[in-house]
């Protein structure tokens, strides 16, 4: 291909070389006609079957250029045209470097757009699960709430039962006060085991609470049950 387009600008310079040389020589005065015979008849050679000249055409002009081209400036038009080969090749190198640079950063951009991409990608499913474990708290938290209040209704509930319980037992107490009260530590100390052992050893704390300190200890004494003596200071102490 360089070799081709080197001849092509030869070819053209040499053209443009020749035509100048013809467009000059045909600006020029034309040749003189040819002199008169020596014999002075004045008649001029009649033209030959071969070179024969019709009417009305001009006399062909045969030229050739003053000066031939020389050696030289064809080398140096070769050396112009090996220097713009070289300057062709060289840009032509430039543009594949730039080619390819251009391709690596395209694919560094490729790279890195795939590598967000995957990472954006990360984080919607990150905080769709975050979402889901947000539902799931709130739900959860939902149900604790609903729990406590069910707790807190049946703890009331308990409460309310156990009022009312409450004062019917201080009422027995208050009623077998007075009798459990002159009763000898002995029989004091069985009705209270009695008492204990039928489930109402809150009655029976309860009755040993109205009584004297005293009396308490004799009764206390008379158990001989260290484990209902201990239920019952238990039961005092609440």
């Amino acid at each position: 291909m360089k070799a081709i387009i080197a001849a092509m600008l030869t070819c053209i310079i040499i053209f443009g070389l020749s035509a100048g040389a013809t467009h000059m020589l045909m600006q020029s005065d034309p040749a003189e006609p040819p002199e008169e015979l020596a014999d002075g008849s004045g008649e001029s050679m009649p033209p030959s079957d071969t070179e024969e000249v019709l009417p009305g055409e001009p006399m062909p002009v045969s030229f050739r250029p003053d000066n031939d081209v020389s050696v030289e400036a064809v080398l140096q038009m070769s050396d112009s045209i090996k220097r713009m080969e070289q300057e062709l090749a060289e840009r032509e190198k430039k543009v594949k470097r730039d080619e390819a640079r251009i391709k690596l950063m395209f694919d560094d951009l490729t790279t890195e757009q795939d590598e967000l991409k995957a990472f954006s990608e990360g984080i919607e499913t990150k905080l769709a699960v975050l979402e889901q474990l947000k539902n799931e708290v709130s739900t959860s938290l939902a149900m604790l709430d609903q729990r406590k209040e069910e707790l807190d209704k049946t703890k009331a509930k308990i409460e309310s039962a156990e009022k009312a319980e409450t004062a019917p037992m201080d009422d027995r107490v208050e009623d077998v006060k007075s009798w459990f009260a002159n009763l000898a530590p002995e029989q004091a100390s069985d009705y209270l085991r009695e008492f204990a052992n039928n489930g109402k050893l809150s009655f029976a704390a309860s009755l040993l609470q109205k009584m004297p300190d005293r009396q308490k200890s004799k009764i206390l004494a008379a158990m001989n049950d260290p484990v209902l003596v201990d239920q019952l200071i238990d039961a005092l102490g609440k």
